[in-house]
């Protein structure tokens, strides 16, 4: 018998499956989020299954949208405020840290909204309130694309975050909200931790160092965030796991978070697994939020006692919840 640990993950794009528009995950059609099926990483059923206390849902504008991003933003909105009305309190919002204290391990889950990219925004600093009063509580500056705040992953250019970008991150740490470096170039990584004065996160990224793909994080980078009581939440992305992802993504998950462990301490490892938003091409770290306890297990055949399973499953997520969310 393995303990039942819970968790808390701070990435997932379930939201643009709920409205039936993920083409990041190449689903079709709606998703009834409140039954077990087949065409998503996430909905209720799993999450109640896998354990899950507090679930990070990603307002994300793809390239398509990027017209009317903050509309496509509030739609995402509204479907999230449809979905915690329909649960019967089985999902609700988390706008505070002191609601962690509602969840209860298999009945109900928080949900907390992240803004991916802050094209949401429209380059306009005044729209932040407005989405903090709607709950949104964590934001990404940037996507893989360059925006208003700043240059991302893939982006051309060796510029990191503009004027407005220093801007949006010293108005976030004034509200109390989750500054998140994920999809940041390396100059834009470099300008944030160069002004933040609180801790800040990368909610879905692994170690450049064992899988050399730009989107995941450098030991320095790794080590800064740990110094900064940061953390960072390991990704389930198979070519962000391994450059051989049919030999075994599991094992090599497992790999990235001993690697960040040894390069910034046991406190700034988290989950961040991106589910609904890849195409696992038939291989996959997990298949979906169901199966978080198996993760558990695994951590444990690595050696890790129960207090180290429980930081990395949820419990640097709330330290950090709890610092920052008011």
């Amino acid at each position: 018998m393995h303990k039942e640990y819970s968790v808390i993950d701070a990435h997932c794009d379930t939201l643009l499956s709920v409205i039936g528009a993920n083409g990041i995950a190449g689903t079709e059609g709606r998703l009834d989020f409140f039954k077990r099926n087949e065409k998503s990483n996430i909905d209720l059923p799993k999450l109640l299954e896998g354990g899950v206390r507090c679930q990070f849902f990603a307002l994300f504008i793809e390239d398509s949208e990027l017209h009317q991003a903050k509309k496509q933003a509030v739609r995402l909105l509204d479907e999230f405020d449809a979905l915690c009305e329909g649960s019967q309190g089985r999902l609700f919002p988390l706008h505070t840290a002191s609601e962690l204290d509602r969840t209860v391990r298999g009945s109900s889950v928080a949900g907390l909204l992240s803004i991916e990219g802050a094209e949401a925004l429209e380059g306009n600093l005044d729209n932040l309130e407005y989405f903090y009063t709607r709950g949104v509580r964590a934001i990404g500056l940037t996507w893989n694309r360059r925006n208003p705040f700043g240059r991302g992953v893939r982006a051309e250019g060796e510029d990191g975050l503009s004027p407005l970008g220093l801007e949006l991150v010293k108005t976030m740490e004034n509200l109390g909200m989750i500054v998140d470096a994920s999809h940041l170039s390396d100059k834009a990584f470099d300008d944030l931790a160069a002004i933040s004065k609180r801790p800040f996160i990368a909610s879905h990224s692994n170690a450049r160092k064992l899988t050399p793909h730009p989107r995941n994080l450098k030991d320095e980078q790794i080590r800064r965030i740990a110094d900064g009581g940061g953390v960072v939440g390991a990704v389930f992305v198979p070519d962000f796991v391994t450059t051989d992802p049919p030999s075994g993504c599991f094992e090599a998950f497992l790999d990235h978070i001993d690697h960040m462990v040894r390069v910034g301490g046991v406190d700034v490892v988290g989950i961040g697994s991106d589910f609904d938003g890849y195409t696992d091409k038939g291989f996959h770290v997990l298949a979906d939020a169901s199966e978080f306890p198996l993760l558990a297990q695994g951590l444990e055949k690595r050696g890790y006692g129960e207090v180290a399973v429980s930081k990395i499953l949820s419990g640097n997520w709330e330290r950090l919840i709890r610092e920052i969310l008011r």
